[in-house]
């Protein structure tokens, strides 16, 4: 009988700690690739974010091949507030700077927190609400910890990582002006 419980403990066990999804954790020097979606130009782009620093502000190097690389600075209280989501096409071998109430590649964190408690946030003055997604989302072939919203008028849909302390974007389809983009691969 004692043989029985621990062994259904160590059952119990193993499955709770392999059902456990991916969260990549976001820092310093993490690089982050995504697929960008140009609308206008009907075409793909490959965009490669190097965190570069994660202070006040937050900087992240871009790459595109054949466009040029630079950076963009987000104020640390859009990450803490923030309320829009930007993509803003950067000048080459320049500094791209967001405003306090704007993010890129991520969500707020009181976004993200709005998200969780009432599943219902504002982003980009749209309302989302989280939906039930079956899907499996891989990040580096494993199956990844995500939230998905759909907007009030069901056109904007949001993939986010379930990270409170860095809400990183994994897909946005018509949620910011003209781009759509897909999370590729991330090496933490």
């Amino acid at each position: 009988m004692k043989t029985i419980a621990i062994l259904a403990f160590f059952a119990g066990f193993y499955s709770a700690v392999f059902a456990q999804k991916y969260v990549p954790v976001i820092k310093e020097g993490s690089v982050i690739n995504y697929d960008a979606y140009s609308k206008g130009l009907g075409q793909h782009v490959p965009l490669i974010l190097t965190i570069k620093s994660l202070g006040d502000p937050v900087k992240i190097q871009w790459d595109v091949d054949g466009y040029g690389t630079g950076s963009f600075e987000i104020p640390a209280i859009a990450l803490d507030s923030g309320t829009k989501l930007v993509i803003k096409q950067p000048d080459p071998d320049g500094v791209t700077k967001m405003k306090n109430d704007e993010t890129l590649i991520v969500i707020s964190k009181a976004t993200f927190a709005n998200l969780v408690k009432n599943n219902a946030f504002q982003l980009n003055g749209q309302k989302f609400t989280v939906s039930t997604d079956t899907a499996a989302y891989k990040i580096n072939d494993k199956t990844a910890d995500i939230f998905h919203a759909v907007s009030e008028n069901g056109k904007g849909e949001l993939w986010v990582l379930n990270n409170p302390d860095f809400p990183l974007i994994y897909k946005a389809k018509n949620v910011t002006r003209g781009v759509d983009f897909t999370l590729t691969g991330i090496k933490e």
